[in-house]
């Protein structure tokens, strides 16, 4: 074989081992494309699965309040569940409430018990009866609800999930607050927000804050 048709020879090799890397990377590319396509599927069916067991979770707890900062102790040598009945019966009066509260049950979240001067672990609260509830929850929303000398909090019972989703607005809150603009949270998680004789709702923190800056900041 000459010189010249050993090169020739070795450029074809080397033209079939090109041949068939390139067809190998195209099968892997196409493996890769098919695994995407794949994991996506798996990801948006992943996503729905945890919206669907978190508004289950919502649901089991809608007949659920949280009150904060009732000193740990308070409820001491007492059925928790009488101790709430009887200091919402006390705050809210016969005028709200014909008589104590039906509670399927009261107890103190299940954290380890704070250590002095800690903060006090939330109680959760279980109404027999949704109507009770929700008297209970647009009571707090417009009175100060107090344990002795201690102003209480109240707040919807959810998933952790949507109690994440909920603290995302708080930086978009405080700043309409600030600027005396009225909103309120909407279950599960939705800003509703009342300005200029209109009413707005946002989905996401982000959609709220680009209506602050663009109606509320930009009137000034």
């Amino acid at each position: 074989m000459s010189q010249l048709d050993a090169r020739r020879e070795t450029v074809n090799q080397f033209n079939k081992r090109l041949v068939a890397a390139e067809t190998l990377a195209g099968d892997n590319f196409e493996r890769i494309t098919s695994t995407e396509k794949t994991v996506e599927i798996l990801l948006t069916q992943n996503k729905s699965l945890l919206d669907r067991l978190d508004d289950m979770e919502n649901r089991s707890r809608r007949v659920n309040l949280r009150i904060i900062n009732i000193p740990e102790g308070s409820e001491k040598g007492r059925d928790p569940t009488e101790f709430i009945s009887d200091l919402l019966m006390g705050s809210l009066g016969p005028d709200v409430l014909s008589k104590p509260p039906e509670l399927e049950r009261a107890h103190r979240s299940l954290a380890p018990r704070p250590g002095p001067g800690g903060r006090p672990r939330p109680f959760v609260i279980c109404f027999h009866r949704f109507q009770e509830r929700e008297k209970v929850l647009r009571w707090t929303r417009q009175h100060e609800l107090k344990y002795r000398d201690t102003s209480l909090r109240v707040y919807p019972d959810v998933s952790a999930i949507t109690a994440k989703k909920r603290a995302a607005f708080n930086k978009i809150k405080q700043a309409l607050y600030q600027k005396g603009v009225k909103f309120r949270l909407l279950f599960p998680a939705r800003l509703q927000v009342s300005f200029e004789d209109g009413t707005f709702t946002f989905e996401t923190p982000e959609d709220a804050h680009a209506f602050y800056n663009e109606r509320v900041m930009g009137k000034e």
